[in-house]
């Protein structure tokens, strides 16, 4: 089975959509070996700010990311991907850990609004294809089919 078919499987299986996310994240990290985190962040109420919401991978201390910082806080003002293949290269990036060497982040849009994204941690450099990309954006899609008003109100832990 393909990694869309479980992805497709899983958004209507009849389970919370807070275990979805948590099951996409944990699905992505098992399946590639070079997405070492992988997360959900959305946006905080009105705030202009990215909370974390689901992640697989090592805790992190950026729960919460004010929109501009880093490269989610970034995307969720340009509302456009953003895949850094090499994050020394970068000048606005959050380290998330000193293993990180590459990022990529995709928006998640409802009704033409930027509610949140997926974001991916790779200890390798360089390691993003144009197929990652598409299934990300695929994933998003997906993912932005949920009612996600419960995950996007809720305190960060």
């Amino acid at each position: 089975m393909t990694i869309r078919n479980k992805i497709n499987q899983l958004i209507v299986r009849e389970i919370p959509n807070s275990e979805k996310l948590q099951e996409i994240c944990i699905l992505l990290k098992n399946t590639f070996p070079h997405f070492h985190w992988v997360g959900f962040y959305f946006v905080h109420g009105n705030r202009k700010e990215l909370k974390l919401s689901q992640f697989a991978g090592k805790p992190t201390e950026h729960t919460i990311i004010p929109f501009g910082k880093g490269i989610c806080g970034q995307v969720a003002i340009s509302n456009q991907n953003f895949i850094v293949q090499d994050v020394s290269e970068q000048d606005n990036y959050i380290s998330c850990g000193i293993d990180v060497k590459s990022e990529i982040v995709i928006p998640i849009f409802q009704d033409s609004k930027n509610i949140g994204q997926i974001d991916i941690d790779s200890h390798d450099v360089a390691p993003f294809t144009k197929e990652d990309e598409n299934l990300l954006e695929f994933i998003c899609t997906k993912v932005a089919s949920l009612d996600l008003e419960s995950i996007i109100n809720q305190d960060p832990s």
